[in-house]
Formats: C-alpha cells, structure tokens, sequence
C-alpha cells in the first residue's frame, strides 16, 4: 500500500505539472459545454428579412403590422427593391418580401392579391425556415383583412416564391464547400501545429540552427511545403465535390486560388505559431484542436448560423479565420463572383496573415536564440 500511494501521489504531481492535463480535463468541457450552450441555435428566430413595400394604401398596414410584430425575423424596411437585393446578395439579408403597388388594389376588388418572396437558398434550412415563417405572418394577416374587409371567392393572399442560388434546395450545395473551408483548417492548422514541436522534440532545431539558414528562410520552408499539400488537398475536395458530386461552382477559379491561398496564409501561420510557443506535439494539437479546428467547425458560420448566436459570441467570431472564408467559397459555389464579399473578407484574411506572420517571426527569433 506505501508503494501505490506513493505512485499515486507521483502521478497526481505529474497531473499537476502538465498542463495538457489540466487543459484536458477541465478547460476543454469549459469551452465545448459553454460553445454548445450559448454559440449554437438550430431555432433560426432571429433571421433578418426585408419588407419592401412598394404601394401605400391604408389596407396594407394590417400586413406591415403582422411582419413588425413577429419574434421569428428580424424585419428591416426597404423603399425600393433594388436596395433589398442588393442585401439579399451580399447577405445582408436572408429573405426579402416584396408588397407590390397594385397590392391593396387588387385585394379591395375582391381579386387574389400576390405577394413576392425571395429566399437565400444557398442556405436550404434558412430558406425554409424564413418562407414557413412569412407564409405563417401571411396567413394571420389575410384573416384579419378578410374579417375587416369582407370578401368573396376569389379573395385572398397568394404567395408568388422564388429561391435564389439553389432553387431546388439540396443541403449538399451548402455542406460540401463549408466542408472545404473546415478541412483546409485541418490541414493548415493542425498539422503546421506539429511541425517545430516536433523539431524540438527530435533535437533535428538545433542541427537546423547550426547550417546557415536564417529564420525567414526556414518560417518560408515550412510556410510553402504545407501550402502545396494542403492545396493539393483543397484540389481533390473540389474535384470531388464538383465533378462526383455535382455541386456547382460558378465563381471564377483564379478567385478561388487567390481566396484559398490567403485563408491557407493565416491557418499555416496560426499552426506554426501554436507549435513555436508549444514546443510539444500533444499539447500543440490540443491547443490547435481546442482554437483552431473546433472553432473552424462551430462558429464560422458553415454548419450554424452566426446571426442566431449571442452579440459576444459573434464578436469572437471576427478572429476566426474559417468565418472569413466561408462566405467567400460558398459564393464563389452557389452563386459566384459576389465581389463586395470578395474583396473585404479577402482583405481581412491578407491584414490577418501578415500580423500573424509578424507574430511568428518574433516569436521563433526568441526561440532561436535560446
């Protein structure tokens, strides 16, 4: 018994000493119970919509009021169409409803009075969350005009539904390039996470430091060696996404390289990063597991809305490399070259890179003369 508790105590001061233990056992449940808590939302009740209304007639106020006060979207008021699908197309929005000027007109004549509605379908589950709910909102206000207002047979609201980018609603349009998105984070991030770890470990840093490299040098040997492996891996996930499994892309390929080229800039350099600072393999996966790929996964808005979580947690969002790609592979495949998107989330990525590689560079020249 004094030899068991002495090797228990033994093992409880190595628990103690390790913070990959520590890190393991409690601020990893932290972080995915607090994640799965507050981050994710499959209700979809806060989806942002437009309401353009294009008549003015006393009649219509009933409608206005039934979209204002309803706890499902988030209403926004437009004054011309124009300027609702332009939101709709840089996703400001994800649905817009349209009230047509001969609306009231045409109810109050006893005809059937269409209403216009278009959907971001390049997110099939909110398209239909947001048409369930406007056609819900519809249906409310067509009772209260018809018990108002008197009607006939051929009085009523009829729904006129158009889908943008992916009209016949396949999940697979929206999964596989978020996919990509993910997988480019694997790659990027979790193995560059090794790679000075494992330097140091094997004792192959302190040869490398004897030849005449400099530290540039050797940060771009690691840059470009995983670069070329992860886009050849981003080449094969296309080439089965588009050709095996018939996802459209309709964005031009000299975008897709460039995007993917920059969002590959940040995710190698927050690997490398991770391991310089690490200078161990297992405590830099977990680390890239734990800041990296599961927040790539949860909160880059590829599988759960962004809109749908708390303020804070958006906010946090914005340092995820993966949320700046995401809405750029997914145009470039579903609807193609949205240029706004482009060009901010593309620019973002490039400021983000070069400070991490800053970051980087700093880090390894203390490292390196240790």
């Amino acid at each position: 018994m004094r030899i068991i508790k002495a090797l228990i105590k033994k093992e409880f001061w190595q628990i103690v000493r390790d913070p990959s233990s520590i890190m393991i056992a409690v601020i990893l449940p932290f972080i995915l119970i607090s994640i799965f808590a507050t981050a994710i939302n499959l209700d979809n009740n806060s989806i942002k919509t437009g309401l353009v209304i294009e008549g003015n007639r006393q009649q219509i106020n009933d409608i206005i009021a039934s979209f204002d006060g309803t706890k499902y979207l988030d209403i926004i008021r437009y004054n011309s169409r124009k300027e609702a699908q332009r939101d709709l197309i840089n996703g400001h929005i994800r649905a817009m409803v349209v009230i047509p000027n001969n609306f009231a007109q045409s109810f109050m004549a006893g005809q059937s009075s269409p209403i216009q509605v278009i959907t971001d379908a390049s997110d099939p589950n909110i398209a239909l969350f947001a048409s369930a709910y406007i056609q819900g909102i519809v249906a409310t206000a067509q009772k209260i005009l018809l018990e108002i207002y008197g009607y006939n047979k051929n009085t009523g609201i009829s729904i006129e539904q158009i889908s943008w980018y992916n009209p016949e609603l396949k999940s697979r349009y929206f999964i596989l390039p978020n996919s990509i998105a993910i997988i480019m984070t694997l790659i990027g991030m979790l193995l560059t996470a090794l790679v000075i770890a494992r330097e140091w470990e094997r004792g192959t840093m302190e040869a490398l430091l004897t030849t005449k490299a400099s530290k540039f040098q050797i940060l771009i040997a690691k840059y470009f060696s995983y670069y070329v492996l992860a886009m050849i891996s981003v080449a094969f996930c296309t080439f089965l996404s588009v050709i095996v499994f018939a996802v459209p892309f309709n964005g031009s390929l000299a975008v897709y390289f460039v995007s993917s080229s920059l969002f590959l800039f940040v995710s190698i350099g927050i690997g490398l990063t991770i391991s310089t600072l690490t200078r161990n393999q297992f405590l830099a996966a977990v680390t890239a597991a734990m800041f990296g790929f599961l927040p790539a996964v949860v909160l880059s808005g590829g599988l759960f809305e962004i809109s749908s979580m708390p303020k804070i947690i958006r906010i946090f969002t914005n340092v995820i490399p993966a949320t700046h790609f995401v809405p750029v592979i997914k145009n470039l495949f579903i609807a193609g070259n949205i240029w706004p998107i482009i060009f901010s989330e593309s620019l973002y990525l490039l400021i983000y890179g070069l400070l991490v590689f800053a970051l980087l560079y700093h880090l390894t020249e203390e490292r390196l003369e240790r």
